[in-house]
């Protein structure tokens, strides 16, 4: 087996950073915080008042929450890319499952985000526009070097495949 095939997962592709599950659940602490405190007072309230539908009302903030906290390490697992010779392959999701291939003669754009949290745990988000206003793409989760990586392979590709178009 190739050293650059030891790095790809299952599907072929290159996962994310698993850095990004304690990213996503960082980031989603005040929403589930504030939801947490809903359910609280609904019980809360359903005792002191002796409505029993209000504690029925509790479980609604739950049941939004829980979810995301469930689902978020299998979310961020199926996140995966692949720079191939002629495009960029991403592809996402569990269920609904999203795979985009982006020929590299079509990239206008790239750009590299980091906000507070993502510094704090090394990553980056790299995005990319394209000619088409549907295929614009993002691919979140990338190690810093990584993204810097991509975004210059991107850049580089996309103007050669430009010139010779």
């Amino acid at each position: 087996m190739s050293p650059a095939r030891t790095l790809l997962g299952a599907d072929g592709l290159r996962p994310v950073s698993p850095r990004l599950i304690p990213a996503r659940y960082l980031g989603g602490l005040i929403p589930d915080l504030i939801a947490l405190a809903l359910a609280v007072a609904c019980v809360v309230l359903a005792v002191r008042l002796d409505w029993w539908w209000l504690g029925l009302v509790a479980l609604v903030p739950l049941l939004v929450v829980a979810p995301g906290l469930i689902l978020t390490p299998r979310r961020v697992r199926a996140l995966g890319y692949l720079d191939r010779d002629e495009d960029l392959v991403v592809a996402s999701g569990i269920m609904f499952r999203s795979v985009t291939g982006t020929p590299y003669g079509r990239v206008q754009s790239v750009e590299i985000h980091e906000g507070p949290i993502e510094r704090r745990f090394g990553i980056a988000r790299i995005s990319y526009s394209t000619a088409s206003t549907d295929v614009d793409g993002s691919i979140p989760g990338l190690p810093r070097e990584e993204a810097e990586r991509l975004r210059e392979l991107l850049t580089t590709r996309g103007i050669e495949r430009m010139q010779s178009l």
